[in-house]
């Protein structure tokens, strides 16, 4: 395993979560204090769950049993998803197995990540997101 992943290996806590707009724009998908952890482990699975602060309980104590809206609320405050990652040169792909967006299921994310002291920076390449032109920045500290 390369230097890159080995430093990878273990778990990480969000720290900031950007959309990048190609005007320069900034916004935060899930609001600012969203909280996160991903993990990356030795035989090569990844496990990411990010989250808005302050999300409501729902009002029964069944996790599948929502009224409509409280699932709604959930999932727009919320993300969650897990797979297998490797690196393809400078490249981090994760193969998505699950996820809370079944969109995603069965794709390849491409990233690109750089270490900046205790930091990993993981960053998309520029994606359609809506029909704009936009760079996903995820800034991530070790857990401590």
């Amino acid at each position: 395993m390369t230097a890159v992943g080995q430093q990878l290996i273990g778990t990480w806590r969000l720290v900031s979560w950007l959309r990048i707009e190609s005007d320069g724009k900034r916004t935060e998908p899930l609001g600012p204090g969203s909280t996160g952890l991903i993990t990356y482990t030795a035989d090569g699975f990844m496990f990411a769950a990010l989250m808005a602060p302050g999300r409501k309980p729902f009002a029964g104590t069944d996790p599948f049993g929502g009224a409509a809206e409280e699932c709604h609320r959930a999932m727009s405050t919320g993300l969650s998803y897990c797979g297998r990652w490797r690196l393809d040169g400078d490249t981090l792909v994760h193969a998505v197995e699950m996820s809370m967006f079944p969109n995603w299921v069965g794709i390849e994310m491409v990233r690109t990540c750089r270490f900046e002291g205790d930091r990993a920076v993981v960053r998309t390449p520029p994606v359609d997101n809506n029909g704009v032109s936009v760079v996903f920045e995820l800034v991530l500290r070790r857990a401590a």
